[in-house]
């Protein structure tokens, strides 16, 4: 019997704890440092000033935005660190039956169904307008057992599409690890959501299956460029900062960090979805 547990990608995680620390910088310069250390001088202040644009203190309160900053910035980063440390298990499949976790949606519990209950399991792709996500079709002997309004899912007919964006195991092996067949899912679907009730086209191939080497090597490639351009704008940074630059000049450094780290994160995107 195969067994596989599925967990959400810690990709958007990560994403989140990063945007949560310039609200939570924001919030300690604004609220909480100067009421710790009267004597501390605000960093938003100072760069107003470099920047020769009014103060906050000038166009009204500053306490309440530093309290939402704090409030946004320290609520993101505890959503991200509980998640990273206990990350959620989106399905999980063992002896004992299947459990699904995402149908029911956040914090909404588990339903855990019979293996034997499960007829067909392949992996799909959902066709809507110009969007396409990855997911599994899963045929049920009972499927009154799942929500008929699932949570990240679709229903087409008596097969339950489940989107598989964002989790940690590709469609076609969660179809193996389902149908306790390592060859079982060699074809698949095609699912038009544009239409009412959505047509379902079986290919004979997997259609989630984007593996292309050429592709692969092309996006590691920009994930380099990336990671090389990023740690170049770091270090121009850094010498800037030693040799007392004007402000001004720290944009050109900066946008540099900014234009490789979009470049490292595109690519590492593109070679993950080519392999």
């Amino acid at each position: 019997m195969n067994s596989l547990t599925v967990l959400r990608s810690p990709g958007r995680t990560w994403l989140t704890a990063v945007l949560s620390v310039p609200f939570l910088m924001a919030g300690l310069d604004l609220l909480l440092l100067p009421r710790l250390f009267p004597q501390y001088l605000r960093r938003l202040d100072l760069l107003a000033d470099e920047m020769s644009l009014n103060r906050i203190v000038s166009t009204g309160p500053e306490e309440p935005w530093g309290l939402v900053f704090l409030l946004v910035g320290g609520g993101l980063l505890a959503w991200a660190l509980k998640d990273l440390l206990f990350p959620t298990v989106m399905l999980a499949i063992d002896d004992d039956g299947v459990a699904f976790t995402s149908v029911l949606g956040p914090g909404g519990g588990r339903i855990v169904v019979p293996r034997s209950e499960i007829i067909e399991a392949a992996p799909a792709v959902l066709v809507d307008g110009s969007e396409k996500a990855a997911a599994v079709a899963i045929r049920l002997a009972d499927p009154s057992r799942m929500p008929s309004s699932p949570w990240g899912a679709v229903w087409a007919g008596g097969t339950l599409l489940v989107r598989t964006t964002g989790w940690t195991e590709k469609p076609g092996k969660i179809a193996s690890a389902l149908s306790d067949d390592l060859d079982a899912a060699t074809s698949g679907y095609l699912v038009d959501l544009e239409t009412e009730p959505p047509t379902v086209t079986r290919v004979e191939t997997d259609p989630t299956d984007g593996s292309d080497p050429t592709v692969a090597y092309q996006a590691r490639s920009r994930a380099y460029v990336g990671g090389v351009l990023a740690l170049a704008g770091l270090i121009l940074l850094l010498f800037m900062w030693i040799a007392d630059t004007d402000k001004a000049y720290y944009l050109l450094a900066v946008a540099l960090s900014g234009a490789g780290g979009w470049l490292f994160l595109d690519g590492y995107q593109r070679y993950l979805e080519s392999t």
